[in-house]
């Protein structure tokens, strides 16, 4: 199994515009602002972050096996935004995979709730989700509001 395909149903073409996720030029800054606040990593450098061994395929298994982590397409690959990860820990982080979750069920792209994160949010006083990812009880009220319905 390859990335792509590992990838390809949950980050395809946004289904819909959704109001709170900025997009054009807005987007592209937010873009640049998780590139060099946390990294966008390919299937090979998140592997090696996160101390996994193996070859691609079982890489992007061990990586994407429970459907919980973001890879958004950005030219022509998958990339694996670093915020979600806990590095010291190599694991992810478990809110963050509850909101991809949530996202996702909501009809969310993987490139709508990456957005989503650095996106200043009036819940959390101007504040992105992002930089309240280890609060759960706001970061999972807050990704409740705004990804239902």
């Amino acid at each position: 199994m390859s990335d792509r395909d590992t990838h390809q149903r949950h980050s395809s073409h946004p289904t819909g515009a959704i109001r709170s996720i900025p997009s054009g030029k807005n987007a592209e800054a937010l873009w640049r602002a998780m590139e060099r606040e946390h990294g966008l990593y390919t299937i090979t450098e998140a592997a090696q972050r996160l101390g996994f061994g193996y070859g691609p395929n079982l890489r992007a298994g061990r990586l994407t096996g429970k459907a919980r982590v973001l890879a958004v397409h950005r030219g022509n690959t998958f990339l694996y935004p670093g915020f979600q990860f806990d590095e010291p820990g190599g694991r992810t982080i478990p809110t963050v995979k509850d909101v991809v979750r949530r996202g996702r069920w909501a009809g969310w792209t993987d490139e709508q709730v990456a957005l989503w994160f650095y996106s200043p949010n009036r819940s959390l006083q101007g504040k992105r989700p992002v930089d309240v990812r280890d609060d759960e009880e706001k970061l999972i009220s807050t990704a409740e509001k705004d990804m239902a319905g």
